[in-house]
């Protein structure tokens, strides 16, 4: 009997300490996820972006390069951007809009004062209204509404100074650059359900 009951809590040991493990793998390739991966860009050459973009555009902005700010009130990848954009010399003759998703009067005012084209809306709507799923993202628009540049700021997850001055003045010169990935938050329901399937992290970012 006691032979019996010390097998039995040895294989039950052996199951918790699996379980454990396995916990443990899953909660790591969720923290690689959200901290070193690189997360989904809407392609340059997407109908559905520009099309998207095209409806940010105001009247007196006709023949002017754009670039377009997709910002995420709750992730904190954004607020450095943001503390970024209201910080930094802007480049003239550039029509520079945030979209805001969330909710950030403080973010919002900001960046309004500093001369940014705010448009807020809600997490819900983004990937259904601009297909985009990720942020912080940059998106730079041709005159034409050709779509130069769609991708992220950095080479890497809190990298070096954010590169969308010279991203924008390579499109305002007409030269290409390649896009750089995203690092940041998930910014769609569909995405932040892949990368924390359990929802460890959900509702934090």
């Amino acid at each position: 009997m006691v032979g019996a009951l010390g097998t039995f809590r040895r294989k039950a040991a052996l199951v918790l300490l699996g379980g454990w493990f396995a916990a443990m793998v899953g909660l790591c390739a969720v923290l690689l996820a959200r901290h070193l991966l690189p997360l989904p860009r809407p392609s340059a050459g997407s109908p559905r972006l520009a099309a998207a973009m095209a409806t940010l555009r105001r009247e007196g902005e006709k023949g002017k390069l754009m670039a377009v700010h997709v910002l995420y009130a709750e992730c904190r990848c954004s607020l450095r951007i943001a503390e970024h954009l209201r910080t930094t010399p802007r480049l003239r003759d550039v029509s520079e809009h945030v979209i805001l998703v969330g909710h950030d009067d403080g973010m919002r005012d900001s960046l309004a004062a500093r001369g940014f084209e705010v448009t807020t809306v809600k997490v819900d709507d983004l990937e259904a209204t601009f297909g985009i799923e990720a942020v912080p993202l940059l998106v730079v628009v041709a005159p034409d509404g050709a779509i130069r540049y769609s991708g992220g700021y950095t080479t890497s997850k809190q990298g070096p100074a954010p590169r969308d001055r010279e991203i924008i003045d390579r499109a305002r010169r007409s030269v290409s650059s390649d896009p750089l990935p995203v690092f940041g938050c998930a910014a769609s329901r569909e995405l932040r359900e892949r990368l924390d399937p359990i929802g460890l992290f959900r509702g934090s970012t």
